[in-house]
């Protein structure tokens, strides 16, 4: 199944419960589906797994480049250019974030 499907099935509101798509600055949409101690980012046609890493608070993910640290609905992003993108969970039902 191709990103833009997956990401498309996701905005209408299908999808198991652990995958969740977040609108960030400066991108097309990040789906990101949650695993046991990692998450995996799908980003138009890039997909990298993030093991779960330390945080202070919320839920940080990152293999020493690239950053996601997830905080209620809001979420940083961080491809590994050193910008630090800032996140929205989208509403599955209206398509915005």
């Amino acid at each position: 199944m191709s990103a833009a499907l997956i990401i498309m099935t996701m905005l209408a509101g299908g999808g198991p419960l652990n995958d969740i798509v977040y609108t960030c600055e400066g991108t097309v949409p990040l789906l990101a589906q949650f695993q046991d101690s990692a998450v995996q980012l799908i980003i138009g046609k890039r997909t990298m797994v993030l093991p779960q890493a330390r945080s202070g608070s919320g839920a940080r993910f990152s293999d020493g480049k690239v950053l996601f640290w997830i905080k209620g609905q809001e979420a940083v992003f961080d491809s590994g250019d050193g910008v630090a993108r800032s996140c929205r969970v989208t509403d599955p039902l209206s398509g915005r974030g």
